[in-house]
């Protein structure tokens, strides 16, 4: 068995999965949304960001959590800008799930 082949396996199936599918179409309809578009790209970094500050230990600066919060509900009320975060929301959460599986097998390799 060759691993890479059977990633490259892997990720034509992500490819067929609804979730994939789903995001690509609801990326599609943001594109055509340029305000949309850009608030979306602002919150994905922020929250990013507040993600990255958490990993490390710390706690996310408050005043930079509410500016998140405040943006996403903004998002929120913009139809496609809403559609695609939840389903962004829904791919991460395979891809977290996949990571997972993927993670305990590393870690069942080196202990």
């Amino acid at each position: 068995m060759n691993v890479y082949d059977e990633m490259n396996k892997l990720c034509e199936a992500l490819r067929d999965t609804h979730e994939f599918k789903k995001i690509q179409e609801a990326k599609g309809k943001l594109k055509t949304d340029k305000d949309a578009e850009n608030m979306v790209k602002d919150f994905l970094k922020q929250k990013s960001e507040i993600e990255l500050v958490q990993y490390q230990g710390k706690k996310p600066d408050d005043e930079q959590v509410k500016k998140m919060q405040k943006l996403y509900e903004v998002l929120q009320l913009n139809p496609v800008a809403s559609e695609y975060l939840q389903n962004y929301i829904r791919f991460q959460m395979m891809i977290g799930d996949l990571s997972k599986t993927l993670g305990d097998t590393i870690k069942e390799a080196v202990e």
